[in-house]
């Protein structure tokens, strides 16, 4: 097999066209002025990642865990961005930074969950819906697998809360929708195993193992679980940063009588 010749790039996702008949942008095969007027932006997101249009309902669902995952108060990546802001830098340089932040302990957790579940299921994703009692052995194999190694199961528990509120209202659009499939029906399977191995005690999915389960069966690659993070918080890390300037603080800091230093 030959060598490709690394200075020739392809593509399949857009074409800018300008000539002297006609100006215009081609996205996925389709004329973004057509696009402009027929999709929202969960749905051109759908769009540019799978090279489909999706349907009404998958584009209520994207949309529904786009919006849960916008915001989660004043945590690590929005810090950033406001300790930025108190900088002096600029919004770009701050949602960078705070986008930056996110990894395989926060962030990650849905991309792990997602490629967890694809690899566990991969001999029988293609065929027939899966029996609850299939399901329900695969989940307690996985469980088992990842609590022998002495780690967590990515997407279940969180710190900040009891229960992960916005898990269960994106799962039950996800459900009034028609899109909740083989992977929610894992996810909620994962979740009772999980329990059952600690004794009883419920260990609720958070949003990152949703977002793991709702992008599988909206269709997504495990691989872009993370986008579906990335792209709502980077719009709260700007709201952070903007509200941070407007308060006009300098030099955000932790102050020394809380550092314990050691020698």
């Amino acid at each position: 097999m030959a060598t490709r010749d690394m200075s020739e790039w392809r593509t399949s996702i857009s074409q800018v066209v300008s000539n002297e008949r006609e100006e215009k942008i081609i996205v996925r095969g389709h004329d973004l002025d057509d696009l402009i007027d027929d999709l929202s932006f969960a749905g051109m997101m759908f769009l540019m990642l799978q090279g489909r249009k999706p349907s009404p309902d998958q584009t209520r669902v994207l949309d529904a865990l786009l919006v849960a995952s916008m915001e989660h108060g004043i945590a690590p990546p929005s810090m950033v961005a406001r300790c930025f802001a108190s900088y002096g830098t600029s919004i770009q340089a701050a949602v960078g930074s705070g986008i930056q932040a996110f990894g395989d302990r926060m962030g990650g957790l849905g991309e792990q969950m997602a490629r967890a579940m694809v690899e566990c299921l991969a001999d029988i994703a293609d065929g027939p819906p899966p029996d609850d009692k299939t399901l329900e052995g695969r989940a307690a194999k996985l469980v088992a697998e990842i609590m022998a190694r002495g780690e967590r199961v990515p997407g279940f528990g969180i710190p900040l809360h009891g229960m992960d509120p916005r898990a269960p209202k994106v799962l039950a659009i996800a459900k009034a929708q028609g899109t909740y499939q083989m992977y929610c029906r894992f996810g909620e399977a994962i979740g009772a195993e999980l329990a059952k191995a600690r004794g009883g005690r419920a260990v609720p999915m958070n949003l990152d193992g949703v977002s793991a389960a709702v992008a599988l069966d909206l269709g997504f690659s495990w691989r872009a679980t993370r986008m579906f993070l990335l792209t709502p918080r980077s719009v709260s890390m700007g709201a952070h940063f903007l509200e941070e300037q407007e308060q006009d603080t300098t030099w955000r800091h932790i102050p020394a009588d809380q550092i314990d230093y050691q020698e």
